[in-house]
């Protein structure tokens, strides 16, 4: 996981660890933080990771950025990488999750595939120039909240490259550029794809509107996430309701961390 900056990261972080240790008591669990928003949480809550200290080379002001360098930050041979803004649901186990990706380099949350001709599709960039610089017609609609790989997969190198000199033009979000238009340059420039399409292994409730969904359809993913600027009250409550669970099944004294709306306390997220 990261976490830098505003508390709210750090403490959702917290919750996401219990909800995982719900189901594994001895999986290792790290964080790449700041200091800035970790300090403030109590000493058993930090006790729940491993810390990973972020160079401060890499702290350029783009939270975003940080994801082009998980294969530097991580300690891990096996990683399984997080958006912090999500809880593990109680019908599922991490270890199913890392059993379906054994054996995988590289692959990310995939909702389908694109061509230069969906351009309407890409919130993060033009697909037809896309298309042009990249010199493919064969792009996915990733999400980065979920990424798995194992070693130092290439295709970080490649992101890394592409934000330092893009070809395209990346979307603007919050206080950065979108890190997935970069991983989608990556993939097109190294001709590589998710595992498989589509690979949704989280529940996001704006990926589904206009219907709200039963929190039996919801079970079937591995997590909820509640990412985003504005989070449905139905949807609180679920998170909420899996938290409290969690810590009670566990015996944890505090209260839980309950889910705020992220356009009260970010005023860059206001207008997403």
């Amino acid at each position: 996981m990261i976490a830098v900056g505003h508390p709210y990261y750090s403490h959702m972080a917290s919750n996401l660890a219990i909800s995982i240790r719900y189901h594994n008591k001895a999986i290792p669990v790290a964080i790449a933080i700041d200091f800035e928003g970790f300090n403030l949480l109590e000493d058993w809550q930090k006790d729940l990771f491993q810390v990973i200290e972020i160079p401060k080379k890499l702290l350029n002001g783009d939270p975003y950025s940080l994801k082009l360098h998980l294969d530097e930050l991580t300690p891990f041979k096996k990683t399984l990488f997080l958006d912090v803004d999500m809880v593990w649901n109680n019908s599922k186990s991490i270890n199913e999750l890392f059993d379906e990706l054994d054996g995988i380099e590289f692959t990310m949350g995939c909702r389908a595939k694109l061509s230069g001709d969906d351009s309407t599709l890409s919130r993060w960039v033009d697909l037809k120039e896309m298309a042009t610089a990249y010199k493919t017609d064969q792009f996915y609609d990733i999400t980065s909240e979920l990424i798995y790989f194992e070693g130092q997969p290439e295709v970080f190198a490649e992101t890394r490259k592409a934000y330092k000199k893009p070809k395209v033009k990346a979307a603007e979000f919050g206080a950065g550029l979108a890190d997935e238009a970069f991983f989608m340059m990556a993939l097109a420039k190294l001709g590589i794809s998710p595992h498989k399409v589509p690979f949704e292994p989280t529940y996001w409730e704006p990926r589904y509107f206009p219907k709200q969904h039963s929190r039996a359809f919801i079970d079937t993913f591995y997590a909820l996430s509640v990412g985003g600027a504005f989070t449905t009250s139905h949807i609180k409550k679920i998170y909420d309701s899996l938290m409290l669970h969690y810590f009670n099944s566990l015996g944890i004294a505090a209260r839980p961390y309950q889910l705020q709306q992220k356009s009260r306390l970010f005023k860059e997220r206001r207008k997403i």
